[in-house]
């Protein structure tokens, strides 16, 4: 009986070290959620339009710019994108606007806004066009084709009521300045104002190229060719075009014209 005792004994000792000889089983790990996809807006089109503004630049080809303004429905609600599609003669804008989702809370004030948008008019044809952002319309025209020829002056001899029109570059310019516009991306527009020689020289186009950090403005003239009776009196100008800055990197741009200058500066890459 004893020796039975003594067996019991000797296998239960050999259970327990085995079963502290065996692996820890680790404790299973709580699934992790997955991160939400995308950001957490809700987007949508909830800014109101209160009024809509054409502005045509005289440059030529010529500029046109729509300015839309109204509000927001709330201090959470922004403005986020803007789009122009073109529907044969109408421009349509889409503004679009995005809000936190979730329990968020909001500022119930009405928050005003204001933009002005570029729209793409070079090489339309001449012609009255629309432009739509919701149930605000506004129209403008072109007297003439908006295409710019793209030759040198020196080759240009177009035909104006039967006869030769010679293009110079017979503007005076007196002031040159640059505005950088708070908009996103900036916009940089240039005013330039000077004088005419004689009634019969009028403005033709005004182009802008640029090389590096420079821009160069060219103001095109022109004037009847042949044997023309001119008033000569100087006629005095005031002119804007907008510079092609999208896209730039942030740095110090100058703009040339005749013999004026003038620098600028973008704060951010464009």
């Amino acid at each position: 009986m004893k020796k039975m005792n003594i067996t019991l004994v000797l296998i239960l000792v050999v259970s327990v070290l085995m079963t502290a000889c065996q692996p820890a089983v680790p404790p299973e790990t709580p699934p992790v959620d997955e991160p939400p996809i995308g950001d957490d807006y809700a987007y949508g089109e909830d800014a109101v339009v209160e009024t809509l503004e054409i502005l045509l630049m005289e440059s030529f080809p010529l500029q046109a710019r729509a300015v839309v303004s109204g509000y927001l429905p709330d201090g959470c609600t922004e403005l986020v994108e803007v789009n122009v599609t073109q529907q044969g003669n109408a421009f349509v804008i889409t503004l679009v606007t995005r809000r936190p989702t979730g329990d968020v809370v909001c500022t119930m004030a009405l928050e005003f806004f204001e933009e002005s948008i570029a729209l793409d008019i070079e090489g339309l044809d001449a012609g009255t066009y629309s432009v739509i952002a919701q149930d605000q319309q506004a129209q403008f025209t072109l007297d003439v084709d908006n295409v710019l020829s793209g030759e040198p002056v020196e080759s240009i001899k177009p035909i104006l009521g039967g006869g030769d029109t010679v293009l110079t570059s017979d503007a005076v310019l007196e002031n040159l300045s640059v505005m950088v516009m708070e908009s996103d991306p900036v916009q940089v527009r240039v005013a330039l104002s000077g004088y005419l020689p004689d009634g019969c020289t009028t403005i033709r186009e005004i182009r802008s190229s640029r090389e590096g950090e420079v821009f160069t403005i060219e103001i095109i003239t022109q004037r009847p060719g042949g044997d023309v009776a001119c008033t000569m009196a100087i006629v005095p100008f005031e002119k804007q075009i907008d510079l092609d800055v999208e896209g730039l990197p942030a740095g110090e741009y100058m703009v040339h014209c005749g013999e004026l200058s003038e620098t600028f500066t973008l704060e951010m890459d464009n």
